[in-house]
């Protein structure tokens, strides 16, 4: 049974980059860019949403105290 590809977002931005580069056709290269653009949006809020995770630790209290 194959498995679909899986794509990392730090990949996809740099692929759709080159990609844009060689299309011949406008539209399609507008569209990578985009989608270039939109997977570094993706990955600096995933970084931004990481930071304080890191910064502040887990501190195990959740749900309601007894």
């Amino acid at each position: 049974m194959n498995s679909p590809p899986i794509y990392d977002f730090r990949d996809l931005g740099q692929e759709a980059r080159m990609m844009a580069k060689n299309c011949g056709n406008e539209r399609m290269a507008m569209t990578l860019q985009c989608v270039a653009i939109g997977s570094m949006i993706i990955m600096a809020g995933a970084a931004a949403a990481q930071l304080p995770k890191e910064l502040f630790g887990h501190t195990g209290q959740q749900g309601r105290s007894r």
